[in-house]
């Protein structure tokens, strides 16, 4: 792993996602698939998001540390995404398996992080995402995997404290 810095990275994302599994597990199931309104996920829609998301963000890393410079990324329309969200697809996630697809991103992050040097940190690259675009391999770990984790840990338990 390139610094400090990234195992302080590795660490956060770890309390995260323990963090959603002891909400996961306190909570009725039939609570998870509740959406607080028409507008919000559900707190399995946000599971679900979260399982897809790490995986495509870890999957760019690791093809930018092989490929630096290539084109990343994806808008808010990608395909994965939002199939990740469907109420029809998340209905069928049963409370054991999210838990368990959970506990596996953090072996899959930390294989990532452990092949990221310094120099990898600071390299930038074109994206699919104008907000993203020209944005350092800092900003890949540090907002769409960490922060995005942290946050909707912090989006989930807001919506079961409505539904419940």
């Amino acid at each position: 792993m390139a610094t400090a810095v990234l195992n302080e990275r590795l660490e956060a994302f770890k309390k995260s996602i323990d963090d959603i599994i002891a909400v996961v597990k306190i909570t009725e199931e039939a609570a998870l698939y509740i959406k607080p309104s028409e507008n919000e996920w559900s707190a399995m829609q946000i599971v679900s998001h979260i399982l897809e998301a790490v995986d495509y963000w870890v999957a760019d890393l690791e093809a930018l540390l092989v490929v630096p410079g290539a084109k990343w990324g994806r808008n808010h329309e990608h395909v994965r995404r939002l199939a990740a969200v469907d109420e029809n697809v998340v209905s069928r996630i049963k409370k054991d398996y999210a838990i368990s697809k959970l506990l596996n991103l953090v072996p899959k992050v930390e294989a990532a992080l452990a092949r990221v040097n310094d120099e990898d940190l600071v390299k930038t690259a074109p994206s699919y995402n104008p907000n993203f675009d020209g944005k350092p391999l800092s900003f890949l770990v540090d907002h769409l995997i960490v922060k995005h984790v942290t946050g909707h840990y912090e989006q989930m338990v807001r919506h079961l404290e409505k539904v419940q």
